[in-house]
């Protein structure tokens, strides 16, 4: 599922990071240290998820930006042409 150009499953970093914690935190309760560095490594790999989402985000909002100026650049140029 798409909201604008920003794919919903691309924000499952954030479930993964909750679900990381979840991990670490049980792993640390009943002293399984593989369960505990299970949850490190998947908050890790969501962190990464998240800091690619959010780079992904700004370059959608400057290209935006880029074709609103454009756009309005070229209204600019055909009222002028007009006059």
């Amino acid at each position: 599922m798409n909201v604008g150009k920003i794919d919903l499953t691309q924000l499952r970093g954030i479930s993964d990071k909750g679900i990381g914690l979840a991990k670490e935190l049980a792993g640390t309760l009943v002293g399984n240290e593989s369960l505990q560095r299970q949850g490190e490594a998947q908050q890790d790999r969501a962190s990464e998820e998240m800091k690619a989402f959010r780079k992904q985000a700004e370059a959608q909002a400057k290209e935006a930006k880029a074709d609103t100026f454009e756009q309005n650049q070229k209204a600019a140029q055909r009222a002028k042409e007009a006059s």
